[in-house]
């Protein structure tokens, strides 16, 4: 029998940094340009990465632009900064309009937001900051993960606080002055793994069992994944993704 689904967390301070996933995220390397690959048509001009983490998205996001990164845990912007010197990063919490707007003045063309709404109290709050800055015409690019039914340990041990349907990503986004050009389910397989993962307990986001399975979809899964993905976007993936336009 599957395991009570856990608890959702709702701390009051998010956990941040890296200890909100396993170290073998940072080797994903397929994964990571898999998803970029979706929002590659709309990479342009300024470019934010909001929640940047482990920074590896970085070396595929800053070519297409002129970068900038942040995030609210500051030694991931130290070891970034460290990483990747010859790209831009700063400190700043998403809730905090000013400070966001005192680092981009002048607005961005493209906001990226990979895996960040599902760990922070008020999302609606985040979405309308980060619209603040974006120009018209620029593009929103969300991924976040996919429904409740999925949520389990791993989630907990994160500090993820949701899960989203297509329909509640919509709903939180329409509340803001964009267009939804693309709004889908992403990564068939994941989530079926996803699932799995729920019949079982976990203890610690870096488990030799828990990076394996990390490295081993990445390698030898994620392909087969992929090649079924638009068989399932109306309806069943690990990932929520969209792409909306500033009005």
């Amino acid at each position: 029998m599957p395991s009570p689904v856990p608890t959702p967390s709702r701390d009051d301070a998010p956990k941040t940094g890296a200890g909100t996933y396993s170290s073998a995220i940072a080797e994903a390397q397929n994964y990571r340009r898999w998803l970029v690959d979706a929002f590659r048509p709309y990479l342009r001009g300024r470019i934010l990465e909001v929640g940047f983490g482990h920074g590896q998205y970085s070396p595929m996001l800053g070519p297409a632009g002129d970068y900038l990164g942040i995030d609210i845990d500051e030694a991931s912007v130290e070891g970034a900064r460290l990483a990747f010197p010859g790209r831009r990063f700063e400190h700043c919490d998403i809730a905090d309009g000013a400070r966001l707007r005192s680092l981009v003045p002048e607005g961005v063309d493209t906001v990226v937001s990979i895996a960040v709404f599902e760990l922070v109290e008020d999302d609606a709050s985040a979405v309308r900051n980060l619209v603040d800055v974006l120009r018209p015409g620029g593009h929103l690019l969300v991924s976040v993960p996919a429904l409740m039914m999925l949520y389990n340990d791993i989630d907990r041990l994160a500090g993820i606080r949701r899960r989203y349907t297509t329909g509640e990503l919509r709903a939180l986004l329409e509340t803001q002055p964009l267009e939804i050009l693309e709004l889908r389910y992403f990564n068939p397989i994941g989530g079926l793994g996803w699932w799995v993962n729920s019949l079982k307990r976990h203890d610690s986001l870096e488990s030799e069992g828990m990076n394996a399975q990390i490295r081993l979809f990445d390698r030898y899964v994620l392909p087969i994944s992929r090649l079924i993905d638009p068989l399932f976007r109306s309806f069943f993936g690990q990932t929520v993704l969209c792409i909306a336009r500033r009005r």
